[in-house]
């Protein structure tokens, strides 16, 4: 770009700039600063808008990143519901799974963000809000971005800004073939006559694959200022893709009405809007995560292709993201290489990829026939439920080491227990 475009604005420098403030960026941060105290006051973070802001998301917190939170000393100090019970809703029957310890927290995004910031801020961080970033530009040994309000110089930029991101478009280019589409809408309900409240259960519908949309409707309980309220969504993986042998998907909001006959959908607000939507960009293994000395972490890296939950991943990207910054700017230059390798072949980047393959096996034209053979084992379905939410590091096993514990559950003749 010329130079005049960068002339007007004011100019600063700091060793590690983040674009975004959400879980991924602020992860980041927390765990660059807690490997690198020093660091306090040259981490600069950018974020578009000003916290508390509001965030379209179910909020669900799985056990991997209630222990990321315990890693970081961090309390959660927001209001949050427990759940102990899920559903999953299939073409072929419903499966129920019951734990002792929360299978999910839920939290509202903007207070659970909030908090993080909070404590970000607390530790070292500098935090620019309401600071759009405009520009982003390569330099030989680092990066200059131009944002609402003046220019910084850095060291390293970390691509944090979501989905949308300005700086994967920017660098990376803006690739929209793994980018999903969520809609949500919070429902206020009665907490004595809500079934998630009584029995602390989250619902899975997946009867929607059979409807054209490769993805699940859901039902999390969940409190706003206070009072009970669930949380109801549907998530299509590939929005621009052909409806299987349907000419044309049903739209979403039909999906989430058809999904849960028994909830009442009005507008409500002083905007009478309802529904919310956003996109989600996934984990794609044939990506590029790092460009000069920029790298991507959260949801403008990729989060999981099946679910498109994003919140353990943010903070999974953010530790990986904190440890090679850590060495790079103690002078390994091959550091940021490690990362992207980490994201693509370590135990994140194979996680993504086992539930990207799974995504197309349940989501794909015979996922009848996957559907029955995940409905006659239910030893497998428990270590799979375990496996996914992190439970005492399932999911940094090799395949081999997780079918190990399925055989290990049999042999002892007895229900699987975590």
């Amino acid at each position: 770009m010329p130079a005049s475009s960068w002339s007007a604005v004011a100019t600063g420098r700091c060793r590690v700039l983040i674009a975004g403030a959400g879980p991924a960026g602020l992860a980041t941060a927390l765990y660059l600063l807690h490997l690198r105290p020093e660091l306090a006051g040259r981490i600069v973070a950018l974020e578009k808008r000003r916290h508390p802001r509001p965030k379209i998301c179910a909020g669900g917190l799985i056990p991997r990143t209630i222990a990321s939170l315990n890693e970081l000393g961090l309390r959660l100090e927001v209001p949050f519901v427990e759940v102990v019970r899920g559903r999953a809703l299939t073409e072929i029957g419903a499966f129920d799974h019951v734990r002792e310890e929360p299978l999910c927290t839920v939290v509202r995004r903007d207070e659970f963000d909030g908090r993080l910031a909070h404590a970000a801020k607390a530790r070292g961080l500098r935090l620019y809000e309401n600071a759009p970033v405009r520009e982003v530009a390569l330099e030989p040994q680092g990066v200059r971005v131009a944002f609402d309000g003046g220019q910084f110089h850095a060291d390293v930029l970390v691509g944090a800004d979501g989905s949308s991101s300005k700086v994967r478009s920017a660098l990376f280019g803006t690739g929209n073939n793994a980018v999903g589409r969520a809609l949500m809408a919070d429902l206020p309900v009665g907490k004595e006559l809500s079934e998630e409240f009584t029995s602390r259960l989250y619902r899975f519908d997946f009867r929607c694959v059979a409807w054209g949309i490769p993805g699940y409707a859901w039902s999390f309980p969940c409190l706003i200022d206070g009072k009970p309220h669930l949380n109801v969504g549907v998530y299509d993986q590939t929005p621009h893709a052909a409806a299987g042998n349907r000419s044309v998907k049903p739209r979403l909001d039909e999906v989430l009405v058809r999904s849960f006959p028994e909830m009442t959908f009005t507008n409500h607000g002083a905007q009478g809007r309802l529904f919310k939507g956003a996109p989600i960009r996934w984990h794609d293994s044939t990506a590029c995560f790092v460009r000069g000395r920029a790298l991507l972490v959260g949801d403008a890296a990729g989060v999981d292709p099946m679910m498109g939950e994003g919140i353990s991943v943010a903070f999974e990207h953010g530790k990986l993201a904190a440890h090679a910054i850590a060495r790079l700017l103690d002078g390994d230059e091959r550091a940021l290489a490690d990362y992207d390798h980490a994201v693509h072949a370590g135990p994140l980047g194979r996680k993504l990829k086992r539930l990207a393959s799974a995504a197309r096996h349940f989501y794909g034209p015979h996922h009848r026939f996957f559907l029955r053979a995940i409905a006659a084992n239910r030893r497998a379905r428990e270590i799979a439920l375990d496996w996914y939410n992190g439970v005492r590091g399932l999911d940094e096993l090799r395949t081999g080491g997780v079918i190990v514990e399925w055989l290990r559950s049999l042999l002892r003749g007895e229900r699987y227990v975590a």
